[in-house]
């Protein structure tokens, strides 16, 4: 089964260091994330990942009577915005469970797991 593993996490307070502090942050998180891509690889050998930029970044786009209208960032009602996404095939929704934990995102925000429709 292919999912989608979605990495929804508080951007705001990322937002708010320097670029030293987001460095050293990455550093610190990047042994976690490098055990966690192996462990994907072992599922799945063909699976891919990509950071998303930051949700202030972002445009929302909706077509309302005819009429284009762009808002600026998300539009969400919470303060965990997605960023980033893997896509894996897996055997099943308990190995994708298994693998979402394994991401350090779930440890301080959450992992999203959504089958990916073919």
């Amino acid at each position: 089964m292919k999912y989608a593993l979605l990495v929804y996490s508080d951007q705001s307070a990322w937002e708010e260091l320097s670029d030293e502090e987001k460095a050293e942050r990455r550093a610190e998180s990047m042994p976690g994330w490098l055990a966690s891509f192996e462990e994907i690889g072992k599922a799945d050998p063909h699976w891919q990942g990509r950071e998303l930029a930051e949700a202030t970044a972002a445009k929302t786009v909706r077509v309302r009577n005819g009429e284009t209208l762009v808002t600026d960032g998300p539009f969400a009602e919470t303060k965990e915005q997605i960023g980033g996404a893997f896509f894996v095939d897996l055997p099943d929704l308990d190995e994708a469970i298994r693998i979402a934990a394994l991401i350090p995102t779930a440890r301080a925000g959450s992992m999203e797991i959504r089958p990916i429709v073919e």
